[in-house]
């Protein structure tokens, strides 16, 4: 009974179960505690609990072993080998140095023990990789426990000790391999991703002050390139992959535990070689952590505008820019976050991030001017709201300037060195911007169509519905048409070689000219390939449509070649080109299943370039199954003996955003994916958005003898191209209007417009002065 119990019985009776689980104050009181009386549970006591920490004597036992040993080695005089002697140090006193050691050891290891990191060696570090890469799923990799039951959150998910490492600059690599791995940086990764000022960045190395700042950047610049370094240099390194990952973890936390700006420069590296490594799981988290950083940076938003802000104006987090290379460099980090961004909803079919409440930012500077310190004033480049993107809103298709003089910019002055400077009042020149801007461009179309077309709802039985959802495609393809159009004649080539006799293509103009390309595919591929109940409600224009997936393909197929064939056999391609031949060579799949045609040979040869981009990216030292753009070419193979093994098959056209395993766990295959035919959606990827009011795409002025957009006129400008356009609205309520549009769509003029960049109109010979 509660009443006979003394109270030293109670203090020696352990806490009831359920106070322990509950960290209760148990009463320990029988048959019930307080606690488990009060809230009705089941009350046990577990005399025999044993209590955590070491067991009494394991220290001696411990130490009796270590001095049987001691005597045992000493004493060895005649054994097979000879042992080295060390006649001068008492054994004695050897053996209890070793046995003090041991017991600091072991008195750190009395306090509960963390759950240390899993990939401490090479064979864990692998193991994960070929989980993650889809060789096998992680159930069938790890050990099995000897309790079903026991959840095994370690190998599920490591964890990230801090102090797994120890200093920043302990853990870099020798100054050797260090110089190695930037002028790799500089030559692979940089023509991608420019963010960095090169002579700004080795200058700030070699400064001991500003190199404190530039260790996080060095340890993304060792996860993605020290793979790429030459064998004979890294002969010395133990592990690689051991080294990689660590200086991707100490990239993770540093770059999470403070806003800088070097932070984001080196969780851009670690996303760009997370993503061509094919470990897409891994990059999607920081990409959407990047895309808040950079407002948090107020980087999204150009300097001057902080003056003109509301009211409540945000808190600043970094300090000025010192000059304007400075002020270059961090604009280039936000239009790098924002590519990625937008490649992420691309690819995924996942909301956009930065939008145009949150971008008020000017594209980037002609990469030539910037490495030669000229100041320039680019002009602003308008996102399109997406709050008032319904199915039904006009998409205007005359840009609207908000700043078409540009002020006098005071706080770079000529006394900081700097000879160049806007005048005021002065007009933005589009020559000022360059490769990495039209980059931006093209992407920024892909993420339209995306947006705006793709993942709206439409109910394919409604006419009016269909209606305004061929209005949108129709904006769309205009719009593709006119960017194309107005190309300044100097961009409109790849080709950054001052000699007519040799091919040097710039990397970003090239992958704007195939991203133009694959936005068409994208927007024209649900027209050309209609699910069959579609054609039964409305008549689409879808012979016209697949000779422009075709089309595009080809090209994509011949700028594709002609960059594979004329760039560094070392050299590495964006994820991004990959993405664009994969979607290539999947129209050209696509449209052999559907119209029952032989497949172009230029399937073959985009799969072939895909496979070249594979190897490329692995290096000559690693395995090429696990890249991107390994499963890309994979995929592409394996659609194809698909449809060749099983003739009821059917491709889902809109489906590659749901085929490429991300790490082999919770990964859908395409037998998963519900085919979107089968639906009256086209996308149902959340609510409608798309735009009716947008900024401009250039905030320059219609120029005297210029065409819109600041650009150069085209000679011969397509009078379809006006029609629509002077309205800000339509409407949807006409019973026609179905009609009308299938009418506008089906014309021949509208069919025959240019809509395809491709080599034969390219002057691959033109000079270009500046190349990014």
């Amino acid at each position: 009974m509660d009443s006979e119990q003394t109270p030293a019985q109670v203090d020696e009776r352990p806490a009831c179960g359920a106070c322990r689980k509950r960290k209760l104050r148990c009463s320990r009181e029988l048959p019930l505690c307080a606690h488990c009386r009060r809230i009705g549970t089941s009350c046990s006591y577990d005399v025999d609990r044993e209590k955590p920490g070491l067991k009494a004597g394991a220290v001696e036992a411990l130490r009796r072993r270590v001095e049987a040993l001691e005597d045992a080695v000493f004493q060895a005089e005649d054994g097979p080998r000879d042992i080295p002697r060390f006649p001068t140090q008492d054994p004695t006193a050897v053996a209890a140095a070793l046995c003090d050691g041991l017991e600091q050891l072991l008195g750190q290891l009395r306090p509960n023990n963390k759950r240390r990191r899993q990939l401490s060696t090479a064979s864990d570090i692998s193991l994960t990789r070929d989980a993650q890469d889809g060789d096998a799923p992680p159930t069938e990799l790890l050990p099995r426990s000897p309790n079903p039951n026991k959840r095994r959150r370690v190998n599920d998910r490591p964890l990230i000790e801090p102090d797994d490492f120890a200093e920043l600059s302990s853990t870099l690599p020798s100054s050797d391999i260090l110089n190695a791995v930037v002028d790799l940086y500089f030559s692979l990764v940089q023509p991608w991703i420019p963010t960095f000022h090169e002579k700004r960045f080795r200058r700030r190395m070699k400064d001991p002050n500003e190199r404190a700042r530039l260790e996080v950047v060095l340890h993304a610049m060792v996860f993605a390139l020290l793979r790429h370094v030459d064998s004979t240099l890294a002969a010395g390194l133990d592990d690689i992959d051991a080294i990689c990952e660590r200086s991707r973890k100490i990239v993770v936390l540093t770059g999470m535990n403070d806003l800088h700006v070097e932070n984001l420069q080196a969780l851009t590296i670690i996303c760009f070689e997370d993503i061509g490594s094919g470990r897409l799981s891994r990059a999607w988290p920081i990409v959407g952590s990047l895309t808040r950083t950079v407002e948090y940076l107020q980087l999204s938003v150009e300097s001057e505008h902080h003056d003109n802000g509301p009211l409540l104006q945000p808190r600043p987090c970094l300090p000025p820019a010192e000059d304007w290379i400075e002020e270059e460099e961090r604009r280039r980090v936000f239009w790098t976050i924002f590519n990625l961004d937008r490649f992420c909803s691309v690819t995924t079919g996942w909301n956009t991030s930065l939008t145009s409440n949150d971008v008020h930012r000017r594209l980037p500077a002609d990469g030539g001017l910037w490495h030669n310190q000229e100041i320039v004033t680019t002009p602003f480049f308008g996102i399109w709201d997406k709050s008032a993107g319904k199915i039904g809103n006009l998409i205007a298709f005359q840009p609207t300037d908000y700043n078409t003089v540009e002020s006098p910019r005071s706080r770079f002055s000529i006394g900081q060195g700097h000879p160049h400077l806007p005048a005021p009042e002065e007009r933005v020149d589009m020559n000022t911007i360059g490769a990495f801007a039209y980059r931006v461009e093209a992407t920024e179309s892909l993420s339209r169509v995306t947006t705006f077309f793709l993942q709206q709802r439409i109910n394919y039985r409604d006419r009016q519905e269909m209606g305004s959802w061929l209005m949108r495609f129709k904006e769309l393809d205009l719009r593709l048409v006119s960017w194309k159009m107005f190309l300044p004649q100097r961009w409109k080539d790849s080709n950054i070689s001052r000699q007519p006799t040799v091919v040097n293509m710039d990397p970003n103009l090239t992958l704007a000219h195939i991203t133009h390309n694959t936005s068409m595919i994208l927007l024209h591929q649900r027209i050309a390939y209609p699910p069959s109940e579609w054609l039964e409600v409305v008549k689409l224009p879808i012979l016209s449509s697949a000779e422009t997936c075709e089309a595009a393909a080809a090209e994509t197929a011949n700028i594709t070649q002609k960059y594979m064939d004329n760039s560094p056999a070392d050299s590495i391609v964006d994820s991004q080109f990959a993405f664009c031949v994969f979607v290539s060579a999947r129209v050209l799949l696509v449209h052999w299943r559907y119209y029952k045609t032989d497949l172009s040979s230029d399937f073959w040869a985009l799969t072939s370039f895909l496979d070249t981009m594979s190897a490329r990216w692995s290096s000559h030292t690693h395995a090429r199954s696990g890249n991107l753009a390994a499963k890309y070419c994979d995929q592409l193979r394996g659609l194809y003996h698909k449809c060749q093994n099983d003739e009821s098959f059917k491709m889902d056209v809109l489906g590659y955003s749901n085929e490429i395993k991300w790490n082999g766990r919770g990964s859908e295959t395409d037998q998963d994916v519900p085919q979107h035919g089968d639906t009256g959606f086209v996308h149902s990827q959340g609510p409608a958005t798309a735009s009716n009011t947008q900024h401009p795409e250039f905030v320059p002025t219609q120029q005297p003898g210029g065409g819109i957009l600041g650009m150069e006129h085209a000679p011969s400008q397509p009078a379809i191209l006006n029609a629509g356009s002077g309205s800000a609205s339509y409407n949807t309520g006409s019973p026609d209007e179905l009609t009308a549009v299938t009418s506008i769509l089906l014309d021949q003029q509208y069919s025959e417009m240019d809509r395809i960049i491709s080599l034969s109109n390219a002057n691959f010979a033109a000079y270009v002065p500046y190349m990014d």
